[in-house]
Protein backbone atom coordinates (compact mmCIF):
# COMPACT_ATOMS: atom_id res chain seq x y z
CA UNK A 1 0.00 0.00 0.00
CA UNK A 2 1.23 3.48 -0.85
CA UNK A 3 -0.17 6.80 0.22
CA UNK A 4 0.66 10.02 -1.56
CA UNK A 5 -0.32 13.27 0.13
CA UNK A 6 0.34 16.97 -0.39
CA UNK A 7 2.01 18.54 2.64
CA UNK A 8 3.83 21.85 3.16
CA UNK A 9 4.32 22.42 -0.55
CA UNK A 10 5.73 18.94 -1.05
CA UNK A 11 4.51 15.54 -2.12
CA UNK A 12 4.99 13.11 0.75
CA UNK A 13 4.92 9.48 -0.30
CA UNK A 14 4.54 6.61 2.13
CA UNK A 15 5.38 2.93 1.80
CA UNK A 16 3.88 0.51 4.29
CA UNK A 17 6.15 -0.72 7.08
CA UNK A 18 6.76 -4.39 7.87
CA UNK A 19 4.98 -4.05 11.22
CA UNK A 20 1.68 -3.64 9.36
CA UNK A 21 2.22 -6.54 6.94
CA UNK A 22 1.36 -10.25 7.39
CA UNK A 23 4.36 -12.48 8.17
CA UNK A 24 4.71 -13.80 4.63
CA UNK A 25 4.99 -10.27 3.21
CA UNK A 26 7.34 -8.67 5.75
CA UNK A 27 10.24 -6.84 4.17
CA UNK A 28 13.71 -8.35 4.17
CA UNK A 29 16.75 -6.15 4.73
CA UNK A 30 17.39 -6.29 0.98
CA UNK A 31 13.90 -5.00 0.18
CA UNK A 32 14.24 -2.31 2.80
CA UNK A 33 17.45 -1.24 1.10
CA UNK A 34 15.57 -0.90 -2.20
CA UNK A 35 13.32 1.66 -0.52
CA UNK A 36 16.35 3.49 0.87
CA UNK A 37 17.88 3.58 -2.60
CA UNK A 38 14.71 5.31 -3.81
CA UNK A 39 15.02 7.94 -1.10
CA UNK A 40 12.65 6.51 1.52
CA UNK A 41 13.53 6.84 5.21
CA UNK A 42 12.14 5.55 8.50
CA UNK A 43 11.00 8.20 11.00
CA UNK A 44 10.53 7.26 14.63
CA UNK A 45 9.64 3.72 15.65
CA UNK A 46 9.53 0.62 13.46
CA UNK A 47 5.73 0.92 13.41
CA UNK A 48 5.90 4.07 11.31
CA UNK A 49 5.77 3.90 7.52
CA UNK A 50 8.64 4.59 5.20
CA UNK A 51 8.42 8.12 3.81
CA UNK A 52 10.06 10.34 1.26
CA UNK A 53 9.35 13.99 0.53
CA UNK A 54 9.61 15.40 -2.98
CA UNK A 55 9.16 18.88 -4.31
CA UNK A 56 5.77 19.40 -5.92
CA UNK A 57 6.88 19.38 -9.55
CA UNK A 58 5.62 17.58 -12.67
CA UNK A 59 8.88 15.64 -12.94
CA UNK A 60 8.45 14.20 -9.44
CA UNK A 61 4.82 13.24 -10.10
CA UNK A 62 6.07 11.35 -13.17
CA UNK A 63 8.79 9.75 -11.04
CA UNK A 64 6.25 8.49 -8.52
CA UNK A 65 4.10 7.01 -11.27
CA UNK A 66 7.07 5.34 -12.96
CA UNK A 67 8.36 3.80 -9.73
CA UNK A 68 5.03 2.46 -8.47
CA UNK A 69 5.33 -0.82 -10.38
CA UNK A 70 8.92 -1.27 -9.19
CA UNK A 71 7.90 -0.73 -5.57
CA UNK A 72 4.98 -3.14 -5.78
CA UNK A 73 6.92 -5.93 -7.49
CA UNK A 74 10.49 -5.66 -6.18
CA UNK A 75 9.77 -4.40 -2.67
CA UNK A 76 6.42 -6.00 -1.82
CA UNK A 77 6.51 -8.98 -4.18
CA UNK A 78 3.10 -8.25 -5.69
CA UNK A 79 2.54 -9.77 -9.12
CA UNK A 80 0.04 -8.49 -11.63
CA UNK A 81 -1.54 -5.08 -12.05
CA UNK A 82 -2.32 -3.47 -8.67
CA UNK A 83 -5.62 -1.73 -7.97
CA UNK A 84 -5.05 1.98 -7.43
CA UNK A 85 -7.70 4.05 -5.65
CA UNK A 86 -7.68 7.80 -5.18
CA UNK A 87 -9.07 8.98 -1.85
CA UNK A 88 -9.31 12.71 -1.20
CA UNK A 89 -9.07 13.65 2.47
CA UNK A 90 -9.60 17.37 2.97
CA UNK A 91 -10.28 17.22 6.70
CA UNK A 92 -8.23 19.18 9.20
CA UNK A 93 -7.40 16.51 11.77
CA UNK A 94 -7.12 17.49 15.45
CA UNK A 95 -3.65 17.62 16.93
CA UNK A 96 -2.85 17.59 20.64
CA UNK A 97 0.81 18.42 21.01
CA UNK A 98 0.42 19.44 24.68
CA UNK A 99 -1.23 16.13 25.55
CA UNK A 100 1.47 14.09 23.82
CA UNK A 101 4.16 16.08 25.63
CA UNK A 102 2.39 15.51 28.96
CA UNK A 103 2.08 11.75 28.36
CA UNK A 104 5.74 11.62 27.42
CA UNK A 105 6.67 13.33 30.70
CA UNK A 106 4.61 10.84 32.71
CA UNK A 107 6.23 7.94 30.85
CA UNK A 108 9.67 9.24 31.84
CA UNK A 109 8.67 10.06 35.44
CA UNK A 110 10.13 7.31 37.62
CA UNK A 111 9.21 9.17 40.81
CA UNK A 112 5.45 9.13 40.03
CA UNK A 113 5.18 12.85 40.67
CA UNK A 114 1.56 13.80 41.35
CA UNK A 115 1.85 17.23 39.72
CA UNK A 116 3.10 15.62 36.52
CA UNK A 117 0.15 13.24 36.43
CA UNK A 118 -2.35 16.00 37.23
CA UNK A 119 -0.94 18.02 34.36
CA UNK A 120 -1.52 15.09 32.03
CA UNK A 121 -5.13 14.63 33.21
CA UNK A 122 -5.79 18.35 32.70
CA UNK A 123 -4.55 18.13 29.12
CA UNK A 124 -6.72 15.07 28.52
CA UNK A 125 -9.78 17.08 29.53
CA UNK A 126 -8.77 19.90 27.20
CA UNK A 127 -7.81 17.71 24.24
CA UNK A 128 -9.94 16.83 21.23
CA UNK A 129 -9.60 13.10 20.63
CA UNK A 130 -10.06 11.19 17.41
CA UNK A 131 -12.48 8.44 18.50
CA UNK A 132 -12.83 5.54 16.03
CA UNK A 133 -16.35 4.58 15.00
CA UNK A 134 -17.78 1.09 14.71
CA UNK A 135 -18.48 0.45 11.00
CA UNK A 136 -21.21 -2.04 11.88
CA UNK A 137 -23.25 0.44 13.91
CA UNK A 138 -25.94 2.39 12.07
CA UNK A 139 -26.31 6.14 11.90
CA UNK A 140 -29.19 6.05 14.40
CA UNK A 141 -26.97 4.83 17.25
CA UNK A 142 -26.31 7.14 20.19
CA UNK A 143 -22.86 8.70 20.10
CA UNK A 144 -21.37 6.49 22.81
CA UNK A 145 -22.81 3.33 21.23
CA UNK A 146 -21.14 4.23 17.92
CA UNK A 147 -17.63 4.14 19.42
CA UNK A 148 -15.55 1.19 18.24
CA UNK A 149 -14.95 -1.51 20.85
CA UNK A 150 -11.48 -3.06 20.75
CA UNK A 151 -12.95 -6.11 22.56
CA UNK A 152 -9.75 -7.07 24.32
CA UNK A 153 -10.80 -6.99 27.99
CA UNK A 154 -11.37 -10.37 29.71
CA UNK A 155 -14.49 -9.05 31.50
CA UNK A 156 -16.30 -8.60 28.21
CA UNK A 157 -16.93 -4.94 28.97
CA UNK A 158 -16.00 -2.51 26.19
CA UNK A 159 -12.50 -1.25 25.65
CA UNK A 160 -12.77 2.10 23.90
CA UNK A 161 -10.01 4.14 22.32
CA UNK A 162 -9.09 7.67 21.36
CA UNK A 163 -6.16 9.08 19.44
CA UNK A 164 -4.25 12.30 19.91
CA UNK A 165 -3.66 12.85 16.20
CA UNK A 166 -4.09 11.34 12.74
CA UNK A 167 -0.55 9.92 12.59
CA UNK A 168 -1.14 8.01 15.83
CA UNK A 169 -4.44 6.64 14.56
CA UNK A 170 -2.68 5.39 11.42
CA UNK A 171 -0.14 3.51 13.51
CA UNK A 172 -3.18 1.52 14.70
CA UNK A 173 -4.84 1.33 11.27
CA UNK A 174 -2.44 2.33 8.45
CA UNK A 175 -5.28 2.84 5.97
CA UNK A 176 -7.00 5.22 8.36
CA UNK A 177 -10.35 4.76 10.08
CA UNK A 178 -13.54 6.78 10.32
CA UNK A 179 -13.59 8.75 13.53
CA UNK A 180 -15.48 11.48 15.33
CA UNK A 181 -13.63 14.33 17.07
CA UNK A 182 -14.76 14.54 20.71
CA UNK A 183 -13.55 17.04 23.30
CA UNK A 184 -12.21 15.50 26.48
CA UNK A 185 -14.75 17.35 28.64
CA UNK A 186 -17.50 15.34 26.88
CA UNK A 187 -15.63 12.20 25.93
CA UNK A 188 -15.08 10.67 29.34
CA UNK A 189 -18.75 11.01 30.24
CA UNK A 190 -19.55 9.03 27.09
CA UNK A 191 -16.92 6.43 27.95
CA UNK A 192 -18.50 6.05 31.39
CA UNK A 193 -21.94 5.81 29.78
CA UNK A 194 -20.73 2.77 27.81
CA UNK A 195 -19.54 1.18 31.09
CA UNK A 196 -16.12 0.72 29.50
CA UNK A 197 -13.55 -1.33 31.38
CA UNK A 198 -10.71 0.77 30.01
CA UNK A 199 -10.04 3.65 27.64
CA UNK A 200 -6.87 3.34 25.57
CA UNK A 201 -5.05 6.36 24.22
CA UNK A 202 -3.06 5.80 21.02
CA UNK A 203 -3.12 1.97 21.08
CA UNK A 204 -0.30 0.69 18.92
CA UNK A 205 1.31 4.12 18.93
CA UNK A 206 4.59 5.57 20.10
CA UNK A 207 3.21 7.50 23.06
CA UNK A 208 0.00 6.32 24.71
CA UNK A 209 -1.60 4.88 27.79
CA UNK A 210 -4.65 3.29 29.33
CA UNK A 211 -7.23 4.70 31.71
CA UNK A 212 -9.15 2.34 33.97
CA UNK A 213 -12.72 2.91 35.03
CA UNK A 214 -11.80 4.65 38.29
CA UNK A 215 -9.59 7.11 36.41
CA UNK A 216 -12.38 7.83 33.92
CA UNK A 217 -14.72 8.43 36.87
CA UNK A 218 -12.20 10.84 38.38
CA UNK A 219 -12.07 12.84 35.14
CA UNK A 220 -15.87 12.92 34.90
CA UNK A 221 -16.10 14.18 38.48
CA UNK A 222 -13.57 16.90 37.66
CA UNK A 223 -15.75 18.05 34.75
CA UNK A 224 -18.87 18.10 36.95
CA UNK A 225 -17.04 20.12 39.62
CA UNK A 226 -15.86 22.64 37.03
CA UNK A 227 -19.38 23.02 35.65
CA UNK A 228 -20.85 23.59 39.10
CA UNK A 229 -18.31 26.27 39.87
CA UNK A 230 -18.58 28.06 36.55
CA UNK A 231 -22.25 27.42 35.75
CA UNK A 232 -21.57 25.55 32.49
Amino acid sequence: MLTVARHDGRVVQEAITSASLPPELKLSSERGQLLRDMGFKKRGSSRRNWTRALERAPSNVERIAEELDDIFTRVYGIDGQPDINLVRDQRVHPENVDLVDAMRKVAKDRAFDEDTRRGMYTRMLNATFLVPLDPEVGDDADEADAFFDLKDHPSGRPTLAGFSDWDSLRLWQPRGWDYVPVHGSELFELVQERNAATFKINPGGDIGGELYAHEVEMLVNAVHTFRRKHGN
